[in-house]
């Protein structure tokens, strides 16, 4: 009799254990193919190649441009477009799609302010030691055998890149790039001598295109800024943004992109009509009447400082260009 109930007991217990068993076992399953479907949906979420961002291209409002001025190229235009990426872990703002296929890139707002030419480089590197320069700073970009501004005025050799170059491909590149370095793709910087208030762009990039240098990290060109205004009637030349200002100001992320503030930042060019003043975008907040705008000033000052540099063509992205959901560099 007591063996009989222990053998029920006994019974009992071995098939309890079995459908504890085979719950807990169906439970794990079913939560290990949860965890597997969310994986897979995260890690084969379809890359975008940079031929897909081409399919989006706008003619109206905020977003990618058709390039009317550079045929096979694409900018972003508008006060806050989806062109948001990541890079090096920090935001970035995509600028343009370039005709070799490379995806231009400027940091969202910057971290620190530089002079262009804090070493004011002066007769002993020949060139700069010209007109205004030994005062203001020299406004060449790189060192080269024949650097002409002034509208000509002046023609000589710069021995010395400017400082700016040479931190931003120094320690910068060096040492502040910790993620994404190899998506990077060496490229060139335009940088010749604008004429100041011009009111045609595309003389204005012929301009910015006399001079060159091959570089990793650079600077945007004034060209990049207004380009980048949505507002194409009224704000697509120097002298008509500069004329419109309060109006061309809200249709242009470099400038929105900025805190609140008198903030300035350097551009790659020099003012054509000196040697020694270059060319920077006047923050939105230094005042009402003048701020948001291309404007000039002696070299040695402090202007913030925005990397600017060129990620290969082959890279693919994920994310959607939000900044809530940029775009990520997941191959390269």
């Amino acid at each position: 009799m007591r063996r009989r109930k222990r053998r029920k007991q006994r019974k009992i217990i071995i098939i309890s254990s079995l459908t504890l068993l085979f719950i807990m076992t169906v439970g794990y399953a079913a939560f290990q193919t949860n965890i597997n479907i969310t994986a897979k949906g995260n890690i084969l979420e379809k890359p975008i190649v940079i031929n897909e961002l081409k399919k989006k291209v706008v003619t109206s409002g905020e977003g990618l441009y058709t390039d009317t001025y550079e045929s096979g190229r694409y900018v972003y235009k508008g006060g806050n477009p989806d062109n948001y990426i990541t890079f090096n872990n920090k935001l970035f703002r995509i600028i343009s799609i370039e005709t070799d296929g490379t995806i231009k890139i400027m940091q969202h707002g910057f971290d620190e302010t530089m002079a262009f030419d804090n070493k004011q480089r002066t007769s002993e590197t020949g060139f700069c030691g010209q007109g205004n320069a030994p005062t203001a700073g020299c406004n060449a970009w790189a060192a080269t055998s024949s650097h002409t501004t002034g509208l000509g005025n002046y023609t000589g050799v710069v021995y010395a890149d400017s400082p700016i170059k040479t931190y931003l491909n120094g320690e910068y590149y060096n040492t502040k790039i910790t993620s994404n370095k190899n998506a990077i793709q060496t490229h060139k910087f335009y940088y010749g001598a604008i004429r100041w208030r011009n009111n045609d762009l595309s003389f204005q990039i012929s301009q910015e295109k006399t001079e060159s240098a091959e570089s990793n990290v650079g600077l945007i060109q004034p060209s990049d800024f207004l380009r980048a205004n949505s507002n194409i009637e009224q704000c697509i030349t120097f002298d008509s943004s500069y004329s419109n200002l309060l109006t061309c100001r809200e249709t242009n992320y470099m400038l929105i992109m900025l805190p609140s503030g008198c903030q300035s930042y350097w551009t790659l060019s020099g003012d054509g009509s000196s040697t020694g003043y270059a060319m920077h975008v006047y923050g939105s907040g230094c005042s009402k009447e003048n701020g948001g705008r291309l404007n000039n000033n002696e070299s040695y000052r402090a202007y913030g400082l925005i990397p600017v540099l060129y990620l290969k063509s082959d890279i693919k992205l994920s994310g959607k260009g939000t900044k809530e959901n940029p775009y990520k560099i997941i191959y390269n």
